[in-house]
């Protein structure tokens, strides 16, 4: 058994040789040291200190047993402080999930802006797809995922931070204000992989409408998504958010197709009886105060 309050008293008698100041040291009394003493000498079954009018002195044992006590101290201490800095929020891992495409259209500016008001706190991206980020919740191997389409399920946490819009680009001028979606089946249609969580709702999209589109090109990546349709190649299904510039620019043209996609959310989702960590818990709140939908 570990007697951690009898090491206590002897770290402080042999830090100070002096069995009154480290009873001041302790807020107890002189006699209650000696006792400590005393006690932990008859459980090593050494003699710890010789003692003396100047104080009292360690024996070669009692110096063999401070070295540890004192590397253990010494941890311990280390230990409080690294706690201190955690809770001032000077240091600190956060691990997320997230897909590539929100990595770099959707996280990658909130980063930046993180890092330089926390700059201590370091940030671990696991790239991976919602359905992904939901397994490595569930075996604790990141602090919170941020997905497009939450999932209403059982003993998770949803926090939405951005509303997006699907929309279909391509290179060339609209000559119409609105056309039906039934066009796009004119059109050499490029969309993202299929098992991906933006494909799985473009389809369940089109074919509540109606329509069961076979894409010419399916590929893993919306950035090839939005390269492809700039060169003409044909008509890609984007995040309207996530080509801004280019839609400014009029470097592509977003088709005016009626019903359009239901708008969806980009949120973070994070387990709900597993507390965040308190570098986690403040990247959050970042987020949150970030007025997201003004993106």
């Amino acid at each position: 058994m570990l007697h951690t309050d009898l090491y206590k008293v002897f770290y402080y008698v042999a830090t100070y040789k002096n069995i009154t100041h480290a009873a001041n040291q302790l807020f107890t009394s002189q006699p209650a040291v000696s006792k400590s003493i005393k006690k932990l000498e008859e459980l090593t079954n050494c003699t710890l200190f010789v003692r003396s009018q100047k104080g009292v002195t360690l024996t070669s044992e009692g110096e063999l047993l401070f070295e540890y006590v004192q590397k253990a101290f010494n941890y311990l201490i280390s230990g409080e402080k690294m706690i201190e800095r955690i809770n001032n929020k000077e240091e600190g891992v956060v691990k997320i999930g997230i897909s590539n495409t929100l990595c770099k259209y959707f996280f990658f500016p909130h980063l930046e802006k993180f890092h330089q008001a926390y700059p201590n706190i370091s940030i671990q991206i696991m790239n991976q797809s919602s359905p992904n980020t939901y397994e490595l919740l569930d075996e604790c191997s990141i602090d919170f995922g941020i997905i497009s389409i939450p999932k209403n399920k059982p003993n998770y946490n949803y926090i939405g931070l951005m509303t997006v819009h699907d929309i279909f680009v391509t290179k060339n001028p609209c000559l119409q204000e609105q056309y039906p979606l039934e066009v796009l089946a004119d059109h050499p249609l490029m969309l993202l992989d299929k098992g991906n969580q933006t494909r799985i709702y473009i389809d369940d999209f089109l074919k509540r409408n109606g329509l069961e589109l076979k894409p010419e090109i399916e590929i893993g990546s919306m950035d090839f998504l939005v390269e492809l349709a700039k060169i003409g190649i044909g008509t890609a299904c984007v995040i309207r958010e996530f080509v801004q510039e280019e839609l400014s620019s009029s470097t592509l043209y977003e088709i005016p197709i009626t019903p359009t996609p239901i708008s969806r959310e980009i949120g973070i989702v994070h387990k709900a009886h597993v507390p965040l960590s308190i570098a986690a818990k403040t990247f959050v709140e970042f987020l949150e105060k970030q007025n997201i939908d003004s993106f």
